[in-house]
C-alpha cells in the first residue's frame, strides 16, 4: 500500500534546466568568493569535491562531511575563509537565481493531491546543497510551506541519487519499507534508480534527463501538469 510520494525538485517541482541553474549558480558563487580565493582554483576544487560526494558508497559520514573533508585539503587553509563566505553566499546571494525558474501552480497542486490522499511527502532532491538552499528552491516552486515529512539536503543524507542507499536512507527517515514509497523525478539514470529498491516510479517529462539515452519502464510518465490527477486518480496504488 502507498503511503509516500518522494518529490524531487530540480527539474521536477522546480521548473528549470538543471544545466542552466548550475551555470548560474558556479558564476554567482565563483563572484562571491573572487575577492578572497583565485575563483578558478575555487570552482575545480567545489565541483571535485562534490564529485567524490556523490560517488560516496559509505555510511559512515554525511554528505556534507564528505564534502568539507574532501574540499579542505584540496583548498588547505583557505577553507577557513571560504566557508563563512559560503554561509553568506547561501543567506544573501542565492536567492537570485530564482530569476531562472519558470513559474506556474502545478508543483504546488501535485503535492497537494498527495496530502489530500493522505500520503507523506519528502523532498528527494540531490542531497549537494545545504538546507537553506534546498528550502530556498521549494519556495521558488511554492511549496515550502507544505507540511513535508523529511527534506533530503546534505547534513542529513548519507548517499546520492542513484544510489539505492539514498532511497532506503529516505524510506528509513519515513519509518516506511520502500515498497510504501514512490519516487517522482525527471531524471531517467537517478530518480528511476529509485525502482531498484522496490519503490514506484514516476517521471516528470518537462525537463527530461536521460544522459545516456537509456531505454526505461516506469508507473507513469507525463508532463507535470498531469501530475496532481494521476496522484489523485485509480492508479493502482
Amino acid at each position: 500500500m502507498l503511503k509516500a510520494v518522494l518529490f524531487d525538485l530540480d527539474g521536477t517541482l522546480l521548473r528549470i534546466n538543471t544545466g542552466d541553474f548550475m551555470n548560474e549558480y558556479l558564476k554567482e558563487v565563483g563572484a562571491a568568493v573572487a575577492a578572497s580565493v583565485d575563483p578558478g582554483r575555487f570552482i575545480v576544487g567545489l565541483l571535485t569535491s562534490t564529485s567524490i560526494m556523490m560517488a560516496n558508497n559509505s555510511a559512515s559520514a554525511t554528505n556534507s562531511e564528505v564534502f568539507w573533508n574532501d574540499f579542505s585539503r584540496r583548498m588547505g587553509d583557505l577553507t577557513e575563509i571560504i566557508k563563512p563566505i559560503m554561509d553568506d553566499f547561501y543567506a544573501n546571494r542565492f536567492g537570485s537565481l530564482s530569476r531562472v525558474v519558470q513559474l506556474g501552480d502545478w508543483s504546488r497542486k501535485a503535492v497537494q493531491a498527495a496530502l489530500d490522499r493522505g500520503l507523506r511527502i519528502a523532498v528527494a532532491t540531490q542531497p549537494v546543497f545545504p538546507l537553506s538552499a534546498v528550502r530556498q528552491r521549494m519556495s521558488w516552486a511554492g511549496v515550502d510551506d507544505l507540511p513535508w515529512d523529511f527534506v533530503a539536503s546534505y547534513e542529513y543524507m548519507h548517499f546520492c541519487k542513484p544510489n539505492p542507499g539514498y532511497f532506503r536512507e529516505i524510506a528509513d527517515r519515513l519509518g516506511l519499507s520502500p515498497e510504501e514509497c514512490l519516487m517522482v523525478g525527471n531524471d531517467v539514470e537517478e530518480d528511476l534508480a529509485a525502482a531498484s529498491t522496490g519503490m514506484r516510479t514516476g517521471l516528470v517529462t518537462d525537463f527530461l534527463v536521460n544522459a545516456k539515452n537509456k531505454e526505461y519502464s516506469t508507473d507513469w510518465s507525463g508532463p507535470l501538469a498531469d501530475l496532481a490527477g494521476w496522484l489523485s486518480g485509480d492508479n493502482g496504488f
